[in-house]
């Protein structure tokens, strides 16, 4: 006897709408309870707390935004920045920018990056504060199973209405939405340990007025923690104009606190 065949075609899209529902909770409130828990610690340098709260953008976007405000870029053609000033003491990400001899764009500072950024990834995993690719890569799937059971069950019963002739365009339009949301759980997965996610929350209640004005010490770390939408109004505005116009926006971030790859993490992940 095949399940649901005593349930009409509504019954079942409220039920598994109802179920939708549950699973995205589920979805968002596994990964956030059941993540490692790592190791309590600091980390207090710029680039790994910019790589905790947001990636390797914010990576990025801190130190063009140290740069900047420390005269070693300054404001070029088109809205690109250029390297005024090459024998700065900087941090070993600066070197790495300040080692770019076209226009600096975003995408360009992103590339320029990349070897350290997976340095200070794995000096963070070291430290307690990022998942090991393996615990990562657990998370993801145990945040994406709510929606993959879901799709099975809606999949059969979206087969079977079929051989009956019955409609089930509205089943097909949901079960599409069940693996939107699943493609945008797994993308959006932290990869913070809860540690990790513990010390951004911290620097961020310490630092809250960085947010608000930032002095000239201070904007870097401001953009670390908040993105580059701190940087309105003051005198490095044109860093955040450059990431609006590159990027996809620096909110004061999660965001764009936007999801992590392997190597970095988003603020607003799960």
């Amino acid at each position: 006897m095949q399940l649901f065949s005593s349930w009409t075609g509504s019954d079942f899209l409220l039920f598994y709408t109802m179920l939708l529902g549950l699973a995205t909770f589920a979805a968002w409130w596994l990964p956030a309870h059941l993540r490692e828990p790592g190791r309590q610690g600091e980390s207090n340098d710029l680039e790994s707390i910019a790589l905790l709260a947001g990636g390797r953008e914010r990576m990025a976007d801190s130190l063009i935004a140290d740069l900047y405000v420390r005269g070693a870029l300054v404001p070029a053609d088109k809205g690109k920045l250029h390297v005024a000033a090459r024998d700065l003491p900087v941090s070993p990400g600066g070197k790495a920018l300040l080692a770019i001899d076209a226009p600096v764009t975003l995408n360009e500072a992103r590339r320029a990056i990349h070897i350290h950024a997976d340095r200070v990834a794995a000096r963070l995993r070291r430290a307690g504060l990022l998942l090991r690719p393996e615990e990562h890569s657990r998370l993801r799937l145990l945040s994406v199973a709510p929606f993959a059971a879901l799709f099975a069950l809606g999949l059969y019963r979206q087969r079977a209405g079929s051989a009956l002739d019955e409609p089930t365009g509205f089943l097909i339009v949901l079960l599409g939405l069940t693996v939107a949301l699943a493609v945008i759980r797994f993308a959006k997965s932290d990869p913070r340990t809860a540690a990790g996610v513990a010390i951004v929350q911290q620097m961020r209640a310490r630092n809250g007025r960085f947010a608000r004005a930032p002095r000239p010490d201070e904007a870097a770390m401001a953009v670390a923690l908040f993105g580059t939408g701190v940087l309105v109004g003051t005198p490095w505005e044109p860093v955040h104009a450059m990431r609006q116009r590159d990027g996809d926006g620096g909110g004061a971030d999660g965001s764009s606190d936007g999801g992590c790859g392997g190597g970095g993490c988003g603020g607003c992940g799960g």
